[in-house]
Parts: structure tokens; sequence; C-alpha cells
């Protein structure tokens, strides 16, 4: 499983976020995702990622935990969501992980 890096803060309002090439990518790597976040989540939905099938959730909560929701399949508008509040905290920053 490869980490797409994706790190931002929870107080920047992000409804639609390119994620960036990793840079071990091809330049012409695909990558269209739709991330959503409040105080205490974060969703991911992706029509292209890299020609990985599935994509995660990965929220960094601000008690020190690290939260990863069930994988969604690329391509066919499912969501991943990662909780904070399953671990009675906020959300600190967040990133996704692609996968096959």
């Amino acid at each position: 499983m490869r980490k797409i890096r994706t790190l931002a803060a929870a107080g920047v309002a992000a409804a639609t976020l390119m994620l960036g090439v990793v840079a071990a990518s091809p330049a012409s790597a695909a990558q269209t995702c739709t991330t959503w976040h409040d105080g205490a989540t974060f969703g991911i939905s992706c029509s292209q990622l890299d020609g990985y099938r599935y994509v995660q959730a990965v929220a960094h909560c601000d008690n020190g935990n690290t939260v990863v929701g069930a994988r969604a399949v690329v391509g066919n508008g499912s969501w991943s969501y990662a909780y904070c509040s399953s671990v009675n905290a906020g959300l600190s920053s967040w990133e996704a992980w692609g996968s096959n």
C-alpha cells in the first residue's frame, strides 16, 4: 500500500482537492479526487487515482491517534471516511492511501 501525501491543516476549507503527484509517479499519472472534512471527519472519493483500484481516508486526530477509513472503489463514486470522533478527538490533519 503506497501513501499519497496529502496532508493539510484541519482549518483549511477544501471542498475539492486535486491530489499532488507523488515524486515516484510518472508525470502523466492521473489523480482526480474530491475531499470533505469537518472538525472530526475526513472523507475522500476519487474518479482516478494513479491506476489504483481503492482509496482510503486517513485522519490524524488531535489526541495523537490515527484512524483509517474503509476502502472505497476508485471510479464508482463511493467514499471513504475516517472518523476521529470514534476515538473521542478532533481532526488535526489528513491524507489518503491508494491500493490495488
